[in-house]
């Protein structure tokens, strides 16, 4: 079997590891496909296999897994001593921008939407207020439409909106507590 036959298969079955939630043999398999291609050698030579592990999952969406890599890679540079070194920034960016973009995905996720570094939105802004209220309808158990309607007077008076900048109603709360959606 030739050599790239053999690493494409290394590579087949990481990925069908991997998309099991078969990490280990993921990684295995990972691992042996990058020694079968670069040859890593030194300390150097295992930080960039890590690297390339860390892509290979990224590309699978799997950033919980690329992290670790990226992370596995930074411990080695550090062991290193390469603190300092331009692949050690190379990678710590790699890894603050695969978690600005998970903590982006999350918080889209949640319905709330951040602009990035601009100003706060109002979403975000009266996110506490409207948790709260939630908050304290869920914990006296199943919250009725009457309780509903007051915590949405409750905000409205306060100028609160919801997140299209609309006025809160008894349903959108009633949604909130029992994880329902409506057409809001």
């Amino acid at each position: 079997m030739a050599s790239t036959d053999r690493t494409q298969e290394f590579y087949e079955r990481g990925i069908r590891a991997a998309r099991q939630g078969r990490f280990m043999a993921a990684d295995h398999f990972f691992q042996r496909a990058v020694a079968h291609v670069h040859g890593p050698q030194g300390v150097e030579g295992r930080v960039q296999g890590a690297r390339h592990i860390a892509r290979i999952y990224t590309e699978l969406g799997l950033a919980r897994m690329a992290a670790r890599h990226y992370r596995r890679a930074l411990a080695m540079l550090e062991r290193a001593g390469a603190r300092g070194s331009v692949l050690f920034a190379a990678i710590t960016a790699r890894l603050e921008e695969l978690n600005g973009a998970n903590l982006s995905q999350a918080l889209a996720g949640l319905g709330i939407l951040s602009p990035g570094n601009g100003p706060v939105t109002l979403l975000e802004l009266h996110a506490a207020a409207v948790l709260d209220e939630v908050r304290a309808l869920a914990a006296r158990g199943a919250p009725d439409e009457q309780a509903c309607a007051r915590a949405a007077r409750r905000l409205n008076s306060a100028e609160v909106p919801t997140g299209k900048g609309g006025a809160w109603t008894a349903q959108l709360i009633l949604d909130l507590c029992t994880g329902g959606a409506s057409g809001e």
